[in-house]
C-alpha cells in the first residue's frame, strides 16, 4: 500500500510541475510514467490477501 500510495503521490507532483513549470514537461511525463508503472506493477505484485471464510456454526 505505501509503495502505490507514494507512486500516486509523486504522479499528483509531476503534474503540478508540468502545469506549474511546463518548461520541465519532458521531465515530469517520464518520472510519472515511471511512477505509474511502478504503481501497476506493485499492485499486480502484491495482489489482494485471501478472504476468510467464517463457517457457520451448525
Amino acid at each position: 500500500m505505501n509503495m502505490r500510495l507514494s507512486c500516486l503521490i509523486g504522479i499528483v507532483v509531476c503534474f503540478a510541475v508540468n502545469m506549474w513549470a511546463p518548461h520541465y514537461h519532458l521531465a515530469a511525463k517520464v518520472i510519472g510514467i515511471t511512477l505509474l508503472g511502478f504503481a501497476i506493477l506493485t499492485t499486480f505484485l502484491e495482489g489482494e490477501p485471501p478472504r476468510k471464510v467464517a463457517k457457520k456454526p451448525a
